[in-house]
C-alpha cells in the first residue's frame, strides 16, 4: 500500500516537472533565471502559507529550505536558461539519484541490489540520450544543481520525514525568499507583459506548489533512494515536451535511452517479491 501511495504522487510529479523544463526555457527569453526562481519561491510562499494555515520552523527546516529551494532552484533555472537544450539540462539535473545513493551509503544505508541495478540501468538510459548532444555551461550548472538537490533530499529524508509537508514547504519557501531576492540584481531583466506574468504564475503553481508537495510526499512514502529513482522519468517527459513546445526533435539515441530509463525505473520501483 505504501508503494502504491508513493506511485500515486510520483506519476503526476514527473509529468508536471517534465513540462516545466521547456516552459522555463520559453519564459527565460523575457525574464532572467534569477527572477524566475525568486518568483517561483515568492508565489509558492503565499500558496503554502494559505493552504497550511501556518508553518513549522527550526534549524533543520532552514537547512532543508536553503538546499532544496534556494540553492537548487537558483542553479536549476540558471542551468536551463544557459543551455541550448532544456531536455539535456534536465538529464544532468537527474543525475541526482546517483548522488543520493552516494550520500546515503556514506551515512550507512545499504539499498537493495535491485534498486541499485534499476538506477544504474535508468542512468545508462539517460546517458545514452545525451551522447549526440553538445555540452555547454548550462549543463555544468545543472550538474551542480543535482548535487545540492541530492543533499537536500537526503537531509529531508533523515531529519524531517515526519513533518507536515504543507507547513514545511511554507517555511522552506519563506526562509528562501529573502536570499533569492538578494541575488536578483546580479542578472536582472524583465520584459513586462500580462502574458509573462501569467506564465510565471502558472510555472510557480505547477512546478513549485504542486511539484514540491508531490515530491516531498513521494520521498516520505518511497524513501529518498526510490523516490529519486522514480524522478529519472522526468527527462523522458522533458524530451517529449521539448519536442512539442520547442520543436527540438529527439533522435534515435534519445528515444532508445528513454526506453532503457523506463526499464530501469520499473526495476528500482517494483515491490520486492
Amino acid at each position: 500500500m505504501q508503494n502504491f501511495s508513493g506511485i500515486k504522487f510520483l506519476i503526476p510529479l514527473v509529468v508536471i516537472w517534465g513540462f516545466t523544463y521547456p516552459f522555463t526555457k520559453e519564459i527565460s527569453v523575457y525574464v532572467s533565471p534569477l527572477i524566475i526562481s525568486c518568483s517561483r519561491i515568492g508565489i509558492s510562499t503565499i500558496f503554502f502559507l494559505f493552504m497550511a494555515r501556518g508553518y513549522v520552523f527550526g534549524k533543520k527546516e532552514m537547512i532543508a529550505g536553503l538546499l532544496n529551494i534556494f540553492a537548487f532552484l537558483t542553479l536549476l533555472n540558471l542551468g536551463i536558461s544557459e543551455s541550448n537544450n532544456p531536455g539535456l539540462a534536465s538529464v544532468m539535473i537527474y543525475t541526482q539519484p546517483i548522488f543520493v545513493i552516494i550520500f546515503e551509503m556514506l551515512l550507512g544505508y545499504r539499498p537493495a541490489r535491485r534498486i541499485i541495478l534499476g538506477i544504474i540501468i535508468a542512468f545508462a538510459g539517460v546517458s545514452l540520450s545525451i551522447t549526440s548532444v553538445k555540452f555547454d555551461i548550462g549543463i555544468i550548472i545543472a550538474l551542480i544543481a543535482a548535487i545540492f538537490w541530492a543533499g537536500g533530499t537526503v537531509f529531508y529524508s533523515r531529519n524531517l520525514k515526519n513533518a507536515n509537508v504543507l507547513k514545511l514547504n511554507a517555511f522552506m519557501a519563506l526562509i528562501s525568499f529573502p536570499f533569492s531576492i538578494s541575488i536578483t540584481p546580479f542578472d536582472f531583466y524583465f520584459k513586462f507583459s500580462l502574458k509573462v506574468i501569467f506564465f510565471i504564475l502558472i510555472l510557480a503553481i505547477l512546478a513549485q506548489v504542486f511539484g514540491y508537495y508531490l515530491w516531498f510526499n513521494t520521498v516520505k512514502t518511497l524513501g529518498s533512494v526510490r523516490a529519486s529513482a522514480g524522478v529519472l522519468l522526468v527527462p523522458v517527459f522533458a524530451f517529449i515536451f521539448t519536442f512539442i513546445m520547442l520543436d527540438v526533435k529527439p533522435g534515435i539515441l534519445q528515444i532508445g535511452g528513454s526506453t532503457i530509463t523506463l526499464i530501469g525505473v520499473f526495476t528500482a520501483l517494483r515491490p520486492p517479491k
